[in-house]
């Protein structure tokens, strides 16, 4: 998987034992380093964020991966082709 970028849109309900300095927060920017089906948690979607290691913090391994929305990067020509769509 190549890094995907994200923004966390849901910083809520930080488990009392992960300090708030491992932890997400609302409108910040993130690399998705990993993505893991969590089997204990019902097959959750996890994320390994590069920024925020919580190796320290076990059982705590991943992000809720419903926590984040995707960041659309585009390149020059994709979007020059929707700006000039728009005009239409």
């Amino acid at each position: 998987m190549d890094n995907l970028q994200v923004i966390c849109v849901d910083d809520s309900h930080r488990p009392s034992d992960i300090p708030t300095s491992h932890w997400v927060k609302k409108g910040e920017p993130y690399t998705v380093i990993k993505a893991m089906k969590c089997n204990a948690q019902g097959n959750l979607l996890g994320f390994i964020l590069e920024e925020i290691d919580l190796t320290p913090f076990f059982p705590w391994r991943y992000f809720a991966a419903h926590r984040f929305e995707v960041i659309m990067v585009l390149s020059k020509e994709e979007w020059d082709e929707i700006t000039e769509q728009l005009e239409l």
